[in-house]
């Protein structure tokens, strides 16, 4: 099942520097993906992974880094909140979902992918605007 969900309004900035953010633990996996606790959701984002097939050289369609896609897409409250809730940032792709004819929206766009529980959430991102356009999740069988 594969859910998209448009984000369209204006949160100021203020808002965002001011939300209330627990510690939790963080921990790397044997895997490639990262768990990151809130103080590393504000520093670090350099460990995050451009996936394949895209890990040989940079794709066109990366204007900037794979650390400056995690960094706008954890800036979004719905990001963070996947990740203090346990969460696992698995890394940066190029997500492209189905569209209708009349869709306004972007159908691909650089996105980072977080697991959370079922479900695997990718958040689109503009670069040049440094926002999350939408999210697209997954339902996985666990």
């Amino acid at each position: 099942m594969l859910l998209v969900n448009g984000f369209s309004g204006c949160v100021d900035k203020d808002f965002i520097d001011n939300s209330s953010l627990t510690s939790g633990t963080s921990s790397n996996n044997n895997n490639s993906s990262v768990n990151y606790d809130t103080e590393i959701l504000e520093k670090n984002y350099s460990t995050v992974e451009l996936l394949p097939p895209y890990n040989k050289s940079k794709p066109e369609w990366l204007k900037t880094n794979t650390s400056n896609i995690a960094k706008i897409a954890l800036e979004d409250n719905r990001a963070k909140q996947l990740i203090m809730e346990g969460g696992t940032v698995i890394g940066v792709t190029y997500s492209c979902h189905p569209t209708s004819e009349n869709y306004d929206g972007p159908g691909c766009a650089p996105a980072l992918k977080i697991e959370s529980g079922n479900k695997i959430v990718d958040f689109l991102v503009d670069e040049e605007k440094g926002v999350v356009l939408e999210t697209v999740t997954e339902i996985t069988s666990n």
